[in-house]
């Protein structure tokens, strides 16, 4: 089989490792394994094709910001993605994240379908069934038609001037229209459930393939000296992209440190911004790029603080219980849906005195880190993921 995969990121961000790992195993078994990818640097790997350079990616995104087209345009991105599929001609193509301005989604779409090269998608967000939102939220007009988008300048990607949701909602609906092969998947049952609500998969199978967490080095290590060596403190870590972006909720955790004085606060994947006036028990480590420094430190905590408004799955809720820590958070959709509920608290969202309460209790707890990591390695199993996937391929293809 020749299978090709299409994805913002490589071999980085949370997309990127899992469309790596499914690569590798593609290639053990003995097929052929191609990748196009829109961000970062380019590979001098043949089988491994990027779509834009930075520059016209950043000229693209201007361009969307004035038209109201985020996954429009891209006239460099989507021929050369065309260019690659037809060179290459893959037995089947599987779409995860193709948003950072890589391509024209609509032609791309349109491109497979009317060429009948059997498709999988993995939702990883909801922008691939709504108008154009990362995370619709509390909104439901992607059930029947975006408009009046109230979220322009906000969580959707930023237009200036125009309101193209509705017409973005009916492009993507005319994309999939009459797929002769596709399979819907998506990373959690709870946005699994919300696909099936979308008028664009009607008639298409849909279910759920979890995330899978490379447990060769996220598991509990066993509290060693990093940055913590020698504290007693109760020792809370959050991981984020983007601790100030509003729907992770980053605030919260300042909350959370000025309520809980008695514990430690360790941010990983962001830096303080000096405007900050943060309580001296809160520190930010900034990016952490070896990820076995980052199981580490995960180890190391008594609890991760997850304070998302919305998450699909929450790689770092896995991540975490895999290296043995329990988790607090928010109702955020998928974290809810795919955590380990023994090891788990979730309240309601905004609710900071539950949430309070809630990293209280999970510290006075008496938790077995290895029974917690062994649980999580087989719940969120990375062969696991790929075995899936490979198995929808054959019987997607008819092998």
């Amino acid at each position: 089989m020749k299978i090709l995969q299409m994805n913002c990121w490589l071999n980085a961000g949370s997309t990127g490792k899992i469309v790596h790992a499914i690569d590798d195993y593609i290639k053990s078994r003995g097929d052929d394994s191609y990748v196009v990818y829109g961000l970062g640097d380019k590979s001098s790997n043949p089988n491994e094709f990027r779509t834009t350079p930075k520059l016209v990616r950043k000229a693209q995104s201007f361009r969307s910001r004035i038209t109201g087209y985020p996954y429009g345009g891209c006239i460099w991105g989507t021929s050369a993605a065309v260019g690659f599929l037809k060179k290459t001609k893959p037995d089947l193509v599987h779409i995860h994240c193709i948003n950072g301005y890589m391509v024209n989604i609509y032609k791309v779409l349109s491109f497979l379908k009317e060429n009948k090269i059997p498709t999988v998608i993995t939702n990883h967000a909801e922008f691939m069934y709504t108008g154009g939102c990362t995370h619709a939220v509390e909104c439901e007009k992607w059930k029947t038609g975006c408009f009046s988008c109230k979220k322009l300048c906000a969580e959707h990607p930023i237009s200036y001037f125009f309101d193209q949701t509705n017409r973005e909602w009916n492009l993507m609906k005319e994309a999939y229209f009459g797929f002769e092969k596709l399979y819907v998947c998506n990373v959690s049952d709870w946005l699994t459930e919300r696909a099936r609500q979308s008028l664009f998969y009607k008639g298409y199978p849909v279910e759920t393939v979890y995330n899978g967490v490379d447990t060769e080095i996220f598991h509990y290590t066993g509290k060693k000296s990093c940055e913590q060596a020698g504290v007693k403190r109760p020792l809370i870590i959050h991981v984020t992209p983007n601790f100030y972006d509003k729907i992770k909720g980053g605030h919260y955790v300042i909350e959370m440190g000025r309520r809980c004085p008695e514990m430690d606060f360790l941010v990983i994947g962001s830096k303080a911004r000096s405007e900050l006036k943060l309580p001296p028990n809160i520190r930010f480590m900034g990016q952490v790029s070896d990820q076995s420094v980052l199981a580490q430190m995960y180890s190391n905590a008594d609890v991760c603080l997850l304070t998302s408004m919305r998450e699909t799955f929450s790689m770092v809720t896995a991540e975490s219980l895999c290296c043995g820590t329990p988790v607090v958070g928010f109702e955020a959709g998928g974290p809810e849906s795919i955590a380990l509920k023994e090891y788990s608290i979730f309240v309601d969202q905004g609710n900071v005195d539950a949430m309070e309460n809630a990293l209280r209790t999970m510290v006075k707890r008496k938790t077995d880190k290895e029974r917690i990591s062994n649980e999580a390695a087989c719940r969120y199993s990375k062969d696991e993921m790929c075995q899936q996937y490979y198995k929808i391929y054959k019987k997607l293809i008819g092998t």
